[in-house]
């Protein structure tokens, strides 16, 4: 059992540690969708020169980056944490979708 939990945490660690490498080196701006439910509940605009990091709240989280679309997508309870320069914003929702920014 604590083998099956440790492989399980190494999962999460390497997939958001990869979702959040490739937010990172993307310079384009995102749409982070904020869910809560199924239902969007609010969206975030976010400049392509902000640090973004995920992080699922608990063991049952997953996230999962799509390299083509650039796309992530965070279900099961998850923290988006953006930093600019010295600021910083934390925000949690059940589900976090990012959607390239149409501007």
């Amino acid at each position: 059992m604590k083998y099956k939990y440790a492989v399980l945490v190494a999962v999460v660690v390497t997939t958001v540690s990869l979702a959040a490498l490739a937010e990172k080196q993307a310079s384009a701006g995102k749409v982070y969708l904020l869910k809560a439910g199924g239902e969007t509940i609010a969206e975030l605009r976010v400049r392509g020169a902000a640090n973004v990091a995920v992080e699922t709240t608990d063991s049952t989280g997953h996230a999962e980056y799509d390299f083509i679309t650039g796309t992530l997508v965070a279900r099961g309870g998850a923290i988006l944490k953006l930093t600019a320069g010295t600021n910083s914003i934390s925000v949690q929702a059940d589900e976090i979708e990012s959607v390239p920014d149409s501007k």
